[in-house]
């Protein structure tokens, strides 16, 4: 019985290969579309930004009292709130490090962003491949450093922008070698990690997943260095990263529901997000209204700096929810569990260790392996 449910959980997922390629193509359609739509808009790289609030991009993050709720008994839905503090706690110290140091927690920032993409990107192709062979993690901190990495080399100014009119603080050479030395040092670090990954015998390079994630990896890459930064980022953002993260959601909403619409379940959890959105949405126009752009910027650069002072705390709470298709791994490496300790201090609620299966009707049931990076 026990291996009859380790082989379901091992199983490809139901259309999986098309369920991979759905954000990919998103992705592609906006870069085809990317030249009539600067021709119309020529603030596009704002708008985006904007969009990114009412669809997908504001409401991935909202669903985080959810995702804290079934962490602590198994029900996806918006409780606990006197126990969410912890979460706030971080954004709130966040928020005031980012006004007495701007470019280190900036820098840190876009390093968390590329684990945290990456890491994403992976559990992707897991969720809709299977385990048909090895994704190293090295690959997945690759693929996160050109979120920001190539942004930083290419377009230094351009990528501090937002920054700047959320601190004040002006780009100066200085400041510009800065940035395009950590996109420069973080590239070097992660493809040499990635090289060495590579080297590891359980990599099956004739599989369709390992095909998948390379030709999505090179069509990323491709993206990041003919698209201006706040455009690239954004778009980034809006097709592949949170629309994988709320397909991976929509698994609650399928499984309460007994149906395999995911479209639909999507859709759902946008209302869902209210719950949470609502008061970020407050808190993305009031930051708006002190900055000093134009109204569409100022919106773009205030979600930005949301989502700075957010992604920390969301970061913790998406590791504590397990892959679906599991893959044999390497036990959890000492960044892993430094991660989990440092998670557990903060919550102080009855989380499990985020090996729980988000797939069970009843209460979460131990699972072989969760997204935690290594």
């Amino acid at each position: 019985m026990v291996e009859s449910i380790h082989k379901q959980t091992r199983a490809l997922r139901p259309h999986g290969s098309l369920i991979f390629f759905i954000p990919l193509a998103a992705l592609c359609l906006i870069w085809l579309a990317s030249k009539q739509i600067f021709s119309i808009v020529p603030s596009a790289s704002s708008w985006i930004w904007v969009f990114s609030l009412a669809f997908m991009g504001m409401a991935h993050g909202s669903l985080d009292l959810h995702v804290q709720e079934w962490s602590k008994n198994g029900e996806f839905k918006a409780k606990g709130w006197t126990k969410f503090f912890w979460y706030i706690g971080l954004m709130v110290l966040t928020f005031s490090l980012f006004y007495i140091f701007p470019l280190i927690v900036t820098l840190a920032f876009l390093t968390l962003t590329a684990i945290h993409f990456g890491e994403a990107d992976r559990v992707h192709a897991v969720e809709c491949f299977g385990s048909s062979s090895y994704i190293p993690k090295s690959w997945a901190w690759t693929r996160g450093s050109f979120v920001v990495a190539i942004p930083s080399v290419l377009h230094p100014m351009k990528t501090w922008e937002p920054f700047y009119h959320l601190s004040n603080y002006s780009y100066d050479l200085v400041l510009g070698n800065s940035i395009a030395i950590f996109g420069f040092s973080l590239l070097v670090v992660t493809i040499t990690l990635s090289v060495v990954g590579s080297f590891d015998r359980r990599i099956k390079w004739s599989s369709p997943i390992v095909a998948a994630y390379i030709f999505e990896s090179i069509i990323c890459l491709l993206w990041f260095v003919y698209l201006p930064p706040l455009f690239a980022i954004g778009g980034y953002f809006l097709a592949i990263h949170s629309t994988k993260h709320m397909i991976r959601l929509s698994q609650f909403k399928i499984q309460k529901n007994k149906n395999s619409d995911i479209l639909r379940s999507v859709l759902k959890l946008h209302v869902d997000a209210v719950w949470l959105g609502a008061p970020a949405y407050l808190v993305v126009i009031i930051w708006s209204y002190f900055l000093g752009a134009d109204w569409a910027s100022s919106l773009a650069f205030a979600s930005i700096g949301f989502y700075l002072i957010s992604t920390f705390p969301h970061h913790l709470l998406v590791a504590k929810i397990p892959i679906r298709n599991f893959i044999s791994e390497p036990n959890d490496s000492v960044l892993d569990k430094t991660i989990q300790k440092f998670s557990s201090s903060l919550m102080k609620f009855n989380i499990n260790s985020g090996h729980d299966d988000v797939y069970s009707s009843s209460a979460p049931e131990r699972a072989s392996s969760s997204s935690h990076i290594e």
